[in-house]
């Protein structure tokens, strides 16, 4: 039986009771939709699948889709390798996932297939939660503001988005620049531009609109990648990290 238990949190909620070993019925995969929706990061604690049921789970919430610049597995192409015993960067800053695409992911499911004994936590932000905290003066100053965002692989993407997207299946509007991705303010000259973007980039980082993971092998985190960003906690030293990521196909934002 599916059991939902939400994080001390403005977002996050546990999920178990379900073999994601197995497909899912129509039902369930609403369900855990729904609680996506809802908290915006769902996490399967220790359900350690293998490349193709991570696959298969994936595809159950849309086309996957994969990555220019990243190592992937060889036979398994649509999941993406983060391993630091092979020199894989550490995601330190908050970001949300390739915004430099017209189509960003709507998606990403994460599964930790090698934790450290300790370190390399995950923490999300609500970059809804961050949005709806802002004062009506500085939300209409965002109104009708476009951000450009660009690639750190080459050839280089590059493309511009509004600041507050509309969430396409729950209507809740959300802050769309990360500190990764996003470059300037299209309309501002670039001192105010900067000047904005810095103090979005504090805003959505507080602590109030955050919740963190402390991994163990096999925990997998599906996230909602048009209303949150995330980060990892380099601090684990020499431990080898090693995760597998699929993405899922988003639209465009709006």
């Amino acid at each position: 039986m599916l059991t939902i238990t939400p994080k001390p949190a403005v977002l996050g909620a546990t999920i178990t009771g379900l073999d994601l070993r197995s497909p899912l019925d129509d039902d369930l995969v609403l369900q855990v939709r729904d609680a996506l929706l809802r908290y915006e990061v769902v996490f399967f604690p220790k359900a350690a699948l293998t490349p193709l049921e991570q696959v298969r789970l994936g595809r159950m919430f849309g086309t996957l889709q994969s990555h220019v610049a990243l190592d992937s597995l060889v036979d398994v192409p649509e999941v993406v390798v983060f391993d630091t015993a092979k020199k894989a960067t550490t995601a330190e800053w908050w970001h949300a996932d390739v915004t430099c695409a017209p189509e960003p992911p709507m998606g990403a499911m994460l599964q930790m297939v090698v934790a450290p004994p300790s370190g390399g936590a995950t923490h999300w932000a609500s970059t809804t939660a961050a949005y709806e905290a802002l004062d009506d003066a500085l939300k209409d100053r965002l109104e009708g503001l476009h951000a450009v965002h660009q690639s750190w692989w080459q050839p280089v993407e590059e493309f511009i988005h509004p600041v507050v997207r509309t969430h396409p299946e729950n209507g809740r509007k959300s802050l769309f620049v990360n500190g990764i991705f996003t470059k300037r303010i299209v309309e501002l000259d670039d001192a105010r531009s900067e000047a904005l973007l810095v103090e979005l980039y504090a805003h959505i980082e507080r602590d109030e609109f955050t919740v963190r993971h402390d991994w163990s092998s096999g925990d997998i985190a599906f996230w909602d990648n048009r209303s949150t960003q995330h980060r990892v906690d380099n601090d684990f030293g020499d431990a080898r990290r090693c995760g597998h990521r699929i993405a899922i196909e988003g639209d465009r934002p709006r």
